[in-house]
């Protein structure tokens, strides 16, 4: 989400993925392309980012005894 207070709105680069992303939780399938590739030092800071995240959840998860959920 980006813009003004009032005026905040998904980036339109974005739209297309979560369209896609909505397919593909309801069940359908999806296809994805890169176009132009980002900053290479991002992208892999972005992918390290979810490699912790899905470390920690695990983690957490294994001590707590129980599945954790967290909604968005």
């Amino acid at each position: 989400m980006e813009g003004p207070g009032g005026a905040v709105g998904l980036n339109p680069a974005l739209e297309p993925v979560m369209e896609a992303l909505h397919h593909l939780l309801a069940g359908g399938e999806v296809e994805v392309r890169v176009t132009r590739r980002g900053h290479s030092r991002l992208v892999q800071e972005l992918r390290q980012r979810v490699e912790d995240a899905t470390r920690e959840v695990n983690e957490l998860q294994r001590v707590a005894g129980c599945t954790l959920s967290t909604t968005v």
